[in-house]
């Protein structure tokens, strides 16, 4: 996990101003380097939802030129960084006809459907384009069960294929999402036995789809630690060589690539004893950085250098709403105003969904060795 000193928070401090994102270029590299060691031969596509800040998206095509994207502002944003649209991926189940046709006339050539209305919009594309059916497998061992509101149940999946098939479509391979921040590696060799059983199922029909995608989800630690990480993939790739030794597989981590890699510097701003309890006040807050906080369900672990003995109080962000509140029972030593603190592992679905609400802008994005 990448970790600035408080030396170096107070340098960048001084010469950008907070809020700062500072993001580890050698955090990511390393983030691919452990799927390359743990997943070998899986097609790595980064989840541009994740964040897709210009900086990040450019040291990410440094490790991969291959992105999932789910809308034609991401399509841009990763053509902008110079990848190909053919090394991406549409992955957003539910589309606008238009939404087709931008992401086809600029070079798209993979979507993802998970019902028969959907297909009805691909039908002008014929066999110009490539479909993946995303199957659901709900999920209670994961922050946020991406099956709930995408995917088809496996036992559907062969008829909705089947049904592309006659249509003129081409479909080429299933995918699935277990869920993100998922922490139970057998989620997925679940998944994959079950997937398995559709490919079978469906060559006897005479249909042989070649491409398996399994989503993302991969954990991070923040507050709570997670399993080592080799424990975690072992599993995966064990059921990935038994049952698809020879199928294309597709990844697309987010949170797994970017998560760790960035640090935020915060200033507070202000304190206030209320009710016999500090209030600290930052400069960012859940409008901004820790939307993820709402959002992600996430929480972040927040520290200072600062030394002695510590106690209960209330870390809020820089907005006029009582809403804005990122701690009410976070444990410190007594703070200053001007005090540096930082936030670990902000990387993913943070500043992505930071608003510019009460005219506090995001945190500036900043890109380090």
């Amino acid at each position: 996990m990448f970790q600035l000193t408080f030396d170096e928070a107070r340098q960048l401090r001084e010469r950008f101003g907070t809020p700062l994102m500072v993001v580890s270029r050698r955090e990511i590299a390393e983030k691919f380097s452990i799927l390359s060691d743990y997943l070998p031969g899986v097609h790595i596509y980064y989840a541009v939802k994740a964040n897709a800040h210009p900086n990040i998206l450019e040291v990410v095509k440094q490790n991969t030129d291959r992105f999932d994207v789910c809308s034609a502002r991401e399509i841009l944003a990763v053509k902008n960084v110079g990848v190909d649209a053919a090394n991406m991926i549409h992955t957003n189940p539910i589309k606008k006809p238009e939404d087709i046709r931008f992401a086809v006339d600029q070079g798209v050539n993979w979507f993802v459907f998970d019902n028969e209305c959907e297909l009805e919009k691909f039908r002008p594309y014929g066999k110009d384009i490539n479909l993946m059916l995303r199957l659901s497998f709900p999920n209670t061992d994961c922050v946020v069960n991406l099956s709930y509101k995408y995917g088809v149940p496996a036992e559907q999946a062969a008829d909705l294929v089947m049904k592309a098939t006659g249509m003129g479509l081409t479909v080429r391979g299933l995918c699935f999402h277990v869920g993100s921040q998922n922490l139970n590696p057998y989620k997925y060799t679940g998944a994959i036995a079950e997937c398995k059983r559709v490919f079978n199922y469906l060559a006897l029909q005479g249909i042989y789809l070649d491409y398996l995608d399994i989503g993302g989800g991969f954990p991070v630690e923040y507050i709570e630690s997670i399993m080592p990480l080799r424990n975690f993939f072992t599993p995966i790739q064990e059921a990935l060589d038994s049952y698809f030794p020879s199928t294309t597989i597709i990844a697309e981590p987010g949170r797994f690539i970017v998560g760790d890699a960035a640090n935020l510097i915060l200033t507070v701003v202000g304190k206030s004893k209320r009710n016999n309890v500090w209030w600290y006040y930052v400069d960012d807050g859940v409008y901004g950085s820790f939307s993820g906080r709402l959002y992600d369900h996430c929480d972040y672990s927040i520290i200072t250098d600062r030394e002695g003995p510590r106690e209960q109080c209330i870390i809020a962000g820089p907005t006029c709403d009582s809403f804005d509140v990122i701690y009410h029972n976070s444990i410190m030593p007594h703070l200053e105003a001007g005090d540096v603190l930082i936030a670990l592992s902000m990387g993913a679905y943070t500043t992505c969904s930071a608003s510019h609400f009460n005219g506090f802008p995001p945190a500036r994005t900043i890109v380090v060795d």
